[in-house]
């Protein structure tokens, strides 16, 4: 049986770690779905607890499950479900070509390159990339699509594999995939160990600071074994012959950083990625995820109360997108059937299945136009517009849409009112 281990040093400099800043409770895994019909009621569940590091900062769960247990072939997320997230991925690729320097001539490596989203885009505007997915089900997809993937994790023996039969890339890319790693340290060493003399690492996440000021705290799951910022890279790169030398803020999943980082120069660390750290520390401590819990607290009772109030009367509730995120705020609230009807999704692979630990039914989105709810609860907040726009494509009728965070709002046809 699984085990979740406890965690003693840091993931990313072997440093002392704090104690326990936020508990989310025992929760099952976010991405093990469980079909439709099947007994879940003993399914595992495992702490989810966040602790931070006393010398770099990092910010990471305080209990490890090895990367096996999310990563493999049954995996549910798709990059590609999303437009907004191909519409990003489009700019972000002629971006590198732009500002970065990257030519027909350089080839890339993207890792956790899922159904090669960002290698079609980086196709397009003419860079020659490569894809490193464990998770077999949906690397079967990028090759489909003409992307040449690798089915493995990445690490150093991965990386000489690679070396051996591709060469030395100009850059190694991940997006939304380091804090995905259980260990940060190897991983960043591996693919620093592997880029070109003159190449670079590219790290896309969301910035951990978002956690505490817009209360994001369903990214918090098992499969994120760490929540980054730019202090403790630079923790990392000034102790292993790099350095941090631009940062570029995006939008995606609420707020994110797009990191750069090359081997050392002796140039100083711009303001501009200074500034980032130095603003970091302001939540270095306890206090803010002290903060974030007792807001926690109200917040459920609010949401709890508010869905309570929709079914008292006799209004019928659905959610759309089952993403992680859906995992954490339903067992967080103990959302059931009773609360929600069941929850659309984009993703075939995630269709006639479950959302862990509710029972909640997973269904393909035209299941609102045979079935309309009064409201539906948009998971994926993230990508609120882009949900929204869909719902009221497929309801015909008055719909009633909530967005549960970073503040609750309900949106009646073109009203807004805040809780």
């Amino acid at each position: 049986m699984t085990k979740a281990r406890e965690v003693h040093h840091c993931r990313l400099c072997a440093g002392e770690l704090s104690a326990v800043v936020l508990s989310l409770g025992d929760q099952p895994i976010s991405n093990r779905l469980p079909r439709i019909g099947e007994d879940s009621s003993g399914a595992p569940v495992f702490p989810l607890a966040v602790v931070r590091c006393l010398a770099c900062g990092l910010v990471q769960l305080a209990h490890d499950l090895d990367a096996g247990e999310h990563f493999n072939e049954q995996y549910t997320y798709i990059s590609g479900a999303s437009s907004t997230w191909v519409d990003h991925c489009a700019s972000y690729a002629s971006g590198l070509v732009e500002r970065h320097g990257l030519t027909t001539s350089d080839y890339i490596i993207e890792v956790g390159s899922n159904d090669g989203t960002f290698l079609k885009a980086c196709r397009g505007a003419g860079i020659r990339g490569l894809g490193i997915e464990p998770s077999a089900n949906v690397a079967a997809l990028a090759t489909e699509a003409g992307i040449e993937t690798v089915t493995a994790f990445f690490n150093h023996e991965t990386a000489e594999r690679v070396r051996a039969q591709h060469g030395r890339p100009r850059a190694v890319i991940g997006n939304n995939v380091l804090a995905h790693v259980p260990d940060t340290a190897a991983f960043l060493a591996a693919a620093r160990d592997l880029i070109a003399p003159d190449g670079f690492l590219c790290f896309e996440f969301p910035h951990v600071v978002n956690i505490l000021t817009r209360r994001y705290f369903d990214t918090i799951y098992h499969e994120h074994y760490t929540y980054l910022g730019v202090g403790p890279l630079l923790h990392w790169a000034d102790r292993n012959g790099m350095e941090l030398y631009a940062v570029e803020p995006q939008p995606t999943h609420g707020g994110s950083l797009r990191v750069f980082l090359r081997r050392a120069t002796g140039a100083a660390t711009p303001a501009s990625v200074q500034a980032i750290a130095d603003d970091e520390q302001r939540y270095a401590g306890p206090d803010a995820w002290a903060a974030l819990e007792r807001w926690l607290h109200a917040w459920r009772d609010e949401l709890r109360q508010l869905i309570a109030g929709f079914r008292k009367g006799g209004r019928r509730v659905a959610g759309y997108a089952a993403a992680s995120k859906a995992t954490v705020l339903g067992n967080y609230l103990g959302l059931t059937t009773d609360d929600v009807a069941y929850c659309c999704d984009a993703s075939p692979f995630k269709q006639g299945r479950t959302i862990p630990g509710t029972g909640i039914p997973i269904l393909a989105p035209d299941a609102m136009r045979r079935d309309p709810p009064d409201v539906v609860i948009v998971f994926a907040w993230n990508i609120f517009d882009e949900i929204r726009g869909i719902v009221t494509g497929l309801v015909d009728g008055p719909v009633t849409i909530v967005r549960p965070l970073p503040d609750i709002e309900v949106f009646d046809d073109a009203s807004t009112r805040r809780h």
